[in-house]
């Protein structure tokens, strides 16, 4: 029998640090930090061309356009520039850095941070992630990035 049909409450999040596992949230937001280093010291965002395929075809603003000059932003502490250049990217910077915090506080002890959701919980999350991007991609577009 399992617990569920013992009449357990239901946990719809759990929150654990696995061993052995690798410490994604660190890694994550190191590789963030290096972006944003190096595009604010070398002023990766001033580039006098587009880099960008996508908008060098269609015209477009890509899902992650404005993305360089938001790690600027970042870079020089200006989190309401950020958040005009590309609110997504700017927000999902900001959520590596409590992720960031727990792996390295687990990484002595040779774990890292787990969180598992319940399978309806999980479909409610997979649906508002694609919502929204789908939403800051309609942003980008409406204010011309």
């Amino acid at each position: 029998m399992t617990s569920q049909a013992l009449g357990a409450p239901r946990r719809w999040v759990a929150v654990r640090g696995r061993p052995g596992a690798v410490p994604l949230g660190a890694v994550l937001a190191g590789i963030a930090l290096g972006a944003t280093f190096l595009v604010g010291l070398l002023r990766l965002d001033g580039l006098p061309v587009t880099i960008c395929t996508f908008k060098a075809l269609t015209g477009w603003a890509c899902m992650t356009c404005g993305t360089t000059r938001a790690l600027a932003h970042l870079f020089h502490l200006d989190v309401a520039g950020a958040l005009a250049m590309n609110p997504l990217a700017t927000l999902g910077v900001a959520g590596l850095v409590p992720w960031a915090l727990a792996d390295l506080a687990l990484v002595p002890r040779g774990r890292a941070l787990d969180v598992e959701l319940a399978p309806p919980l999980g479909h409610v999350v997979r649906v508002a992630v694609v919502a929204a991007i789908l939403a800051n991609w309609v942003y980008l577009l409406a204010v011309g990035r």
